[in-house]
């Protein structure tokens, strides 16, 4: 049986839209490794994951065949994945900003390497942090539910519907508040401990003043850092996984409305 490799008209709109949409989560899409792909390649990820969600796309109006309305509606796919991926994006943010808030007290910010995401200077801490929470992201399997909102995304909010209302952008604010909530919550209790060794230490050098322990603070704050950031792995996953029900539960809204739960 022959195969045809000729496309209609429907079929290349309604990929451009599914593509556009589906290229806006990918800019923010936390995978490790990503920027590292060279330029030529980038773009086949997007369109792996584009081809299989244009079954689920309904029939197109008359209008999107406009060049004018056909470009609006790209516009608007793609700041609709933006919008999501930068929701996705809450997550590392979230890690890498309490890792910001250690790095100096805990004596990491006088190393630096290469960030894999950005191919810039930045503090070893925060490298890691962002590692770490890139990796949960797939551990928890937290891609497959991302994945699966976008494509019921497809059938709920058709192109040319994408419209953010004021409750939308008002808990989308409220998602920015919850990550300095949780980069707080991740970094306090390191802060704490490191205020008791400056204070313990302080205080050995007003009873003893001949004792030299300034040489002793960076390398004792270096070795318990690294201690209890051990002691604290699995409360950050519980805090990750935490922050990553609420993020599924700001776009499972969006979608299906609030009494729907992915699968």
């Amino acid at each position: 049986m022959p195969v045809s490799l000729l496309f209609t008209a429907e079929q290349m709109v309604s990929f451009l839209l599914v593509l556009s949409r589906m290229t806006g989560l990918m800019i923010f899409l936390p995978v490790p490794g990503l920027r590292a792909i060279p330029d030529t390649m980038r773009p086949l990820v997007a369109l792996a994951l584009t081809l299989p969600l244009l079954a689920r796309l309904p029939a197109l109006p008359a209008e999107a065949y406009q060049p004018g309305t056909l470009l609006l509606w790209c516009a608007a796919e793609l700041t609709f994945g933006l919008l999501w991926g930068i929701t996705v994006h809450f997550l590392i943010e979230s890690f890498v900003l309490g890792a910001q808030f250690l790095a100096l007290q805990a004596g990491f910010g006088y190393a630096s390497m290469v960030d894999p995401s950005t191919q810039a200077d930045a503090g070893l801490l925060q490298i890691l942090a962002q590692l770490m929470a890139s990796l949960l992201f797939f551990a928890t399997g937290l891609h497959r539910q991302v994945l699966f909102l976008m494509a019921e995304s497809i059938t709920h909010i058709a192109p040319g519907q994408v419209a953010v209302s004021l409750d939308t952008a008002d808990r989308l604010i409220q998602l920015g508040a919850s990550m300095l909530e949780v980069a707080t919550r991740l970094a306090m209790p390191l802060l704490a401990l490191l205020l008791l060794i400056d204070l313990a230490l302080a205080l050995l050098g007003r009873v003893q003043a001949q004792l030299q322990l300034l040489p002793l603070v960076f390398p004792a704050k270096l070795v318990a850092s690294l201690f209890v950031l051990g002691l604290l792995t699995g409360a950050y996953t519980r805090v990750f996984q935490g922050f990553a029900r609420e993020i599924i539960r700001f776009l499972n809204g969006v979608v299906l409305g609030a009494g729907a739960s992915p699968g």
